[in-house]
C-alpha cells in the first residue's frame, strides 16, 4: 500500500514535536521567557552555495527560535543536487530527514538506506551519517533538528536572503 506523504509528514511533525516536549533539554526551554512566536510563516532566510558535485545547494530555514518561540525545533527545507556526496559528519542534536522528492543515499554508521519520497531518515547526536545523492537526479529535504541549535551551522556563515512573507 503506497503511503500518502502529506499524511506522513503530519504524523513526523507530531511525534517530533511530542518528543521534544519529554526531552530533558526542552524542560529548560519551558521554564525561561520565550519570545512571541508566528502563527503562519513562509520561512526565514534562504541561501544558495556550490556544491561539491559542481551543482548547488539550496537552503530556506524555515523554522528557528525566532519564529517557534522557542528552542525545541528547527525546520529546513533542504535541496541537494544529483551526485552530491556530503561527508561523514555528526550533529549536536537529533536529525530528521523526510524526502519530499528524489531519492537520497543516508548512511548512518556504515550502514547505507536509500530513502524515497514518503521516507524518513533518523540520525542521533552519537551517530556518524553521511548522505549520497545518486546521479539521476536532485533530492529535495525537509530537516528537523530537536532540540535546535543546528542551523547556525548553516544559516551562520551564509550571506542570506530573507524569505518575503505572503
Amino acid at each position: 500500500m503506497k503511503q500518502d506523504p502529506a499524511r506522513s509528514l503530519s504524523a513526523l511533525c507530531a511525534l517530533v514535536l511530542l518528543a521534544g516536549v519529554a526531552h530533558p533539554a526542552m524542560a529548560q526551554d519551558k521554564a525561561a521567557p520565550t519570545k512571541s512566536h508566528s502563527y503562519a510563516t513562509s520561512g526565514l532566510v534562504e541561501f544558495q552555495e556550490a556544491a561539491a558535485s559542481g551543482g548547488v545547494e539550496k537552503w530556506k530555514l524555515l523554522l528557528d527560535q525566532s519564529n517557534l518561540g522557542g528552542n525545541e525545533l528547527e525546520m529546513a527545507e533542504l535541496t541537494l543536487p544529483a551526485g552530491e556526496v556530503v561527508g561523514a559528519h555528526h550533529h549536536g542534536s537529533i536529525e530528521i530527514l523526510y524526502v519530499l522528492s528524489g531519492t537520497l543515499g543516508h548512511e548512518v554508521n556504515g550502514e547505507m538506506h536509500m530513502l524515497t519520497p514518503g521516507m524518513v531518515g533518523i540520525v542521533r547526536p552519537e551517530d556518524s551519517v553521511r548522505h549520497v545523492v545518486p546521479k539521476s537526479g536532485e533530492v529535495k529535504l525537509l530537516v528537523l533538528w530537536t532540540p535546535g541549535g543546528e542551523a547556525k551551522k548553516f544559516f551562520g556563515h551564509q550571506k542570506t536572503t530573507p524569505v518575503p512573507q505572503k
